[in-house]
């Protein structure tokens, strides 16, 4: 395992609930449906990031070129995942986010809230094509997330999960901005093909295989907590901010230091060897020693050396 920390990228932690129970899996497969982001609120990216790759849907073009620049291991699928034929859709796209839904009613809440939405058209077609062009039906896949505010339940009728066998399926159950559970409408689809129920973390369910539930179902039976040896990325981009601070201020300080003793070092040289002149050389050190502590570079290097150890700390439980 990497002995760098496990940078979690996902809205609600669900990757480092996967990598507790995949993380032993080397170049793993994911299917992501509703990928969004390549970055930013993604539960595949920490994966990829540690050498996995597999298949991303994305309707919208800012975040699918984003993911064919930030992610060229992965294929990029420009479509729609619904339950009809191969065809076009109208997408209810609230740019710049991951709220853009198929669903009318989704698209109306947004516009009600203030919310820009433009409405674009798009193609679609069946999750069961997008794995048969793209490796086949029956390709190991060790994750499958679905989260396509509020069309979840058309995906899932887009696939036949006794064919297909992701050992772990990911879908958000929570009709979007909202607590209120939507699993009732898709479940029994999903544990009529010999999957069973993990884990409700409060927006997503999580689902096992029935062949892979005695290895994996334990280590998906609990959301992620401080057991999980992990960072949030917006955490992680803190801390090295400050990593990268402090390498200047490191700079810094070296600078100031070798001015001061080459200062010193001139001073005492031309001043008569005497008691006297030796207290005042060494007093004349301490004025500047406390002087540079003063500086902005000195005070600011004590938090960002407790930056450091905590990403030391982190490495060290990894």
């Amino acid at each position: 395992m990497s002995d760098t920390p496990f940078i979690s990228y996902s809205q609600n932690r669900e990757d480092v609930v996967l990598w507790r129970a995949l993380g032993q899996v080397p170049d793993g497969r994911y299917l992501e449906v509703g990928a969004n982001h390549p970055r930013d609120d993604s539960v595949s990216r920490a994966f990829y990031d540690r050498g996995w790759s597999g298949i991303t849907v994305e309707p919208v073009h800012a975040f699918a070129e984003a993911h064919r620049l930030e992610r060229p291991r992965d294929t990029l699928v420009q479509a729609v995942v619904t339950d009809g034929p191969r065809g076009e859709i109208v997408l209810h796209e609230v740019p710049g986010t991951g709220l853009s839904s198929i669903i009318d009613e989704v698209g109306q809440q947004h516009r009600e809230a203030g919310v820009e939405v433009v409405e674009r058209t798009v193609p679609s077609l069946p999750l069961s094509d997008v794995l048969q062009e793209n490796g086949g039906l029956d390709q190991t896949i060790h994750f499958m997330v679905v989260d396509t505010e509020g069309a979840e339940a058309k995906v899932l009728q887009s696939i036949d999960l006794t064919v297909s066998r992701p050992w772990v399926l990911v879908v958000e159950s929570t009709a979007p901005n909202s607590s209120v559970q939507t699993h009732a409408e898709w479940e029994p689809r999903i544990l009529a093909a010999g999957y069973e129920f993990c884990l409700f973390d409060g927006l997503s369910r999580f689902y096992v295989a029935s062949e892979h539930a005695t290895t994996l179902g334990p280590r998906l039976s609990y959301p992620a907590c401080v057991l999980d040896a992990h960072v949030p990325a917006a955490v992680h981009r803190v801390l090295q901010d400050r990593v990268d601070l402090l390498g200047q201020v490191v700079h810094w300080r070296t600078e100031a230091l070798t001015q001061w003793a080459g200062a010193l070092s001139t001073s005492v040289a031309t001043t008569p060897p005497s008691r006297q002149s030796d207290l005042e050389a060494i007093a004349r050190a301490n004025a500047e020693l406390a002087a540079i502590r003063n500086t902005l570079s000195w005070r600011i290097t004590r938090p960002v050396r407790l930056a450091r150890r905590t990403i030391d700390r982190i490495r060290g439980r990894s």
